[in-house]
């Protein structure tokens, strides 16, 4: 209404008084609501190795319950838009009864409902993939695949590559095991890594490397995960050594040089019972937070949380 009226007495003293100012009444400027543009975001979860082998089945099939190695986690990584772990064992349809080998990994299949409703990505490039040959591979992926679970294998660059898109936020994964072949050309390895990051916003790569339970990594190792992140990785995600090393932030790219155990029947000492699992969010650009998790691994197969922080971006 008080628009109308200025508008009014506007134009009566225009006309009536042409060469008048005094009166005239200054039209309100008009306000303007501008909707905020939502950024778009995805939560993603890392983890360490994840087996399947051993006590893990064998304590499953003694309750019957395939769900219970996941309990004390499974609401924190059903809030990620994904987990990313290595899958430490095949999983096949004759997997033996009882203990399941000492260095001779496998998995029950009815474990693989359980990794679809927990949102994992495997990189399946580790020296325990094969422990049933290749027929265990081939299983393994026939499985995953028939419940819609992704995963990458790098060796020999087969299913080398995988992407996933979240949230219009597209993510690739390459992996490679350089305990089984640890000769493989690295220089390969870094063309990849430059072919694959133009195809994508976040570019993981998971190392199956490095020696078993050395608290700091090699300097070959950080050598290569930097000469990886100098190449376009954006995120280095590396198992094998069993324990927890510590990470690093290179280029404001995090290099994770081993996430120790997260699912895992190694309680014989503090270092391969207890690690951490990381929660990123991110944007297109920018990791906006990183949330520390530490884990302890109880009875030999379930991971429980400790505390959680947020640690600074470096």
């Amino acid at each position: 209404m008080s628009t109308v009226l200025a508008l009014i007495t506007n134009l009566f003293f225009s006309f009536f008084f042409p060469n008048s100012k005094t009166f005239l009444t200054p039209l309100p400027t008009p306000t303007i609501q501008l909707t905020p543009t939502s950024i778009p975001k995805a939560t993603i979860g890392l983890v360490g190795d994840l087996g399947l082998g051993r006590h893990i089945t064998s304590t499953a099939r003694s309750k019957n319950d395939f769900s219970r190695a996941f309990s004390g986690v499974g609401d924190w990584l059903k809030e990620n838009d994904f987990n990313l772990a290595n899958l430490e064992s095949p999983i096949i349809s004759d997997c033996p009864t009882g203990y399941t080998g000492t260095f001779t990994f496998c998995g029950d299949i009815r474990f693989l409902p359980e990794l679809a409703k927990n949102k994992f990505i495997f990189s399946l490039a580790n020296n325990h993939i094969l422990n049933y040959s290749q027929n265990g591979l081939v299983q393994t992926k026939n499985f995953l695949d028939e419940n819609n679970i992704l995963y990458s294998y790098g060796h020999n660059f087969e299913n080398e590559f995988i992407s996933k898109t979240i949230n219009d936020i597209r993510f690739g994964f390459l992996s490679y095991d350089f305990i089984t072949y640890p000769n493989q050309d690295k220089t390969e390895i870094i063309e990849a890594v430059k072919k694959y990051d133009q195809e994508v916003d976040w570019l993981i790569i998971s190392l199956h490397w490095g020696n078993e339970y050395l608290p700091k990594p090699e300097s070959w190792r950080i050598k290569f995960g930097k000469e990886l992140v100098d190449a376009g990785a954006d995120i280095i995600h590396g198992q094998h050594p069993h324990v927890w090393q510590a990470e690093e932030y290179y280029q404001n790219k995090p290099i994770f040089y081993s996430f120790g155990n997260f699912i895992f029947d190694q309680s014989w000492s503090y270092e391969t019972s207890h690690s951490n699992i990381i929660r990123l969010t991110l944007t297109k650009n920018e990791i906006l937070k990183q949330e520390v998790f530490p884990i302890e691994i109880q009875n030999n197969f379930r991971p429980v949380f400790l505390v959680s922080t947020t640690d600074p971006l470096k």
